[in-house]
């Protein structure tokens, strides 16, 4: 809401086009006023010099019409009426122009009241011009016609009383009378004029303050699209130079399928070569070596092996965050059961027992998840005490938007402090001589997890078997269900 200071004065920073706007306004309408009284003024011209013919002769000042007379009050009118006309049309809306207006407005007033020999009704022409003067808006015309008619009904009410009231003796102060009635309708109209005037200069103020905000709007918008463009540019930016690391990223993926195939083939078959040819060694020398030759060559072959596990090991790491998946429906029952096929020796030579309790269905790669459990299965067969057959039991729970998976044995443990260190790549917890491995099978599980928007964490007791856990998305609609059958109890219980 706009307001003005509590004095009633308009704002400091409005002030000035205030002032300029109720100028302009005050200049139309006092514009267009002078323009009506253009022609109010030639309509009266005209009304003068037809009761200067036809009415004045037959009224108070002969019996018989006197050209003397006529043109007398003809040239009066001329003069009372074309002055204001000729500055209305050269100078419209100047202050100047409405105070003549108004001076000769009420001149008008008292010609016509002399050539009708001071009849009563045409004092009404005085009330009617104060009301058309009054389409000014302007309080201060209404003091110059104020003070021309009392000048005029008193000089004339004292020495020619019989011009304006028709009696050649109608008392010294009835002119006071008439000037009474005329002061009572200028107050009216005056108070009128001066607050229309005010509600102007209000509404001055008023559309100062808007056009203050519409400015201000239009500076914010302005910044505000500066803004936009500059965040545009910088976006676009961003998205060049994130198309150029993409391009980058890109380049460097070729490199490294190059050296995947350069490990896979390049460096195996040097390894490959220097195992057979070992062995090729040992057979042709036979009888012929010695304790510490037999046991240099053991170490060699040994030593070549390990090398090649850790470059099949490394491959399958870097495919485990690169290599395409090929989502579907899958069972992981299925991908459990597959798990343990290709496991199939381990197990019957470690005599462990495997139970697989009833998992869901989800939306998977079924070559990562069969990898996954693998893995996991194969950890658990593998770090178990020698005086301990493993037992492993797979199960699922719906948790939420979510199954969770466990793979729980009764093997070594974990220490809690090695919780997170586990899945990171070559990352063993023993020695080569009391555990097989090359520390990259858990940080495998880690990524292929991951890879189905899903977590992996482990639970252990040290020495008293591990649990680890891991997350996949479970899809509308699939229904919990009751994981764990009489097997799966019976394993847990004996983990």
């Amino acid at each position: 809401m706009i307001r003005q200071h509590s004095d009633g004065t308009i704002p400091d920073g409005l002030a000035p086009r205030a002032r300029t706007l109720f100028a302009e306004r005050r200049a139309e309408v006092c514009g267009r006023i002078d323009q009506l009284f253009v022609a109010l003024m030639v309509l009266q011209l005209i009304g003068i010099c037809g009761a200067a013919i036809w009415i004045a002769p037959h009224t108070w000042i002969a019996r018989h019409s006197m050209l003397w007379h006529t043109r007398g009050a003809m040239a009066a009118g001329f003069l009372v009426t074309c002055i204001p006309t000729g500055m209305a049309l050269l100078r419209p809306s100047v202050p100047l122009t409405r105070h003549v207006v108004a001076m000769s407005q009420m001149l008008v007033s008292s010609l016509l009241i002399h050539l009708t020999g001071g009849r009563i009704e045409t004092h009404f022409h005085i009330f009617g011009s104060l009301a058309l003067l009054s389409f000014y808006r302007d309080w201060r015309v209404f003091a110059t016609a104020t003070a021309v008619i009392i000048a005029d009904h008193f000089g004339r009410g004292v020495w020619w009383p019989e011009s304006i009231f028709g009696l050649p003796d109608a008392g010294p102060w009835r002119w006071l009378e008439h000037a009474s009635w005329v002061i009572i309708e200028v107050t009216f109209l005056a108070n009128a004029a001066f607050h229309i005037e005010l509600e102007m200069r209000q509404d001055a103020v008023q559309r100062a303050q808007l056009e203050s905000t519409n400015e201000r709007i239009e500076r914010e918008v302005a910044l505000r699209t500066a803004d936009l463009e500059q965040s545009r540019a910088l976006l676009q930016a961003n998205e060049r130079l994130l198309r150029e690391n993409l391009d980058q990223l890109e380049n460097k993926n070729r490199d490294l399928d190059e050296f995947t195939y350069v490990a896979s083939h390049d460096l195996q078959e040097p390894v490959r070569k220097l195992v057979s040819f070992s062995k090729l060694l040992r057979q042709d020398v036979g009888a012929n070596l010695n304790a510490q030759a037999e046991k240099d060559l053991t170490f060699i072959v040994e030593a070549a092996q390990r090398m090649r596990d850790l470059i099949q090991d490394l491959l399958a790491l870097s495919r485990a965050g690169r290599s395409a998946m090929k989502v579907e429906r899958i069972s992981l029952a299925t991908c459990a059961r597959r798990a343990c096929e290709s496991l199939e020796l381990r197990i019957r030579e470690s005599e462990a027992a495997v139970e697989i309790g009833e998992l869901p269905d989800v939306s998977g790669d079924a070559t990562v998840l069969t990898q996954l459990f693998q893995n996991l299965i194969g950890n658990a067969l593998k770090f178990v005490p020698n005086d301990r057959k493993p037992r492993v039991a797979v199960t699922a729970a719906r948790n939420g938007p979510e199954w969770t998976i466990t793979v729980a044995d009764n093997g070594i443990g974990i220490k809690a402090e090695y919780f997170e260190r586990i899945f990171a790549p070559f990352q063993r917890l023993h020695g080569r001589g009391e555990y097989e491995g090359t520390g990259i099978g858990l940080a495998i599980c880690k990524k292929n997890v991951e890879r189905h928007n899903g977590k992996i964490r482990v639970e252990s007791e040290y020495g008293a078997g591990t649990r680890f856990h891991f997350t996949l998305p479970a899809e509308k609609g699939t229904s919990p269900c009751s994981i764990e059958n009489d097997a799966t109890r019976a394993a847990w219980s004996s983990c």
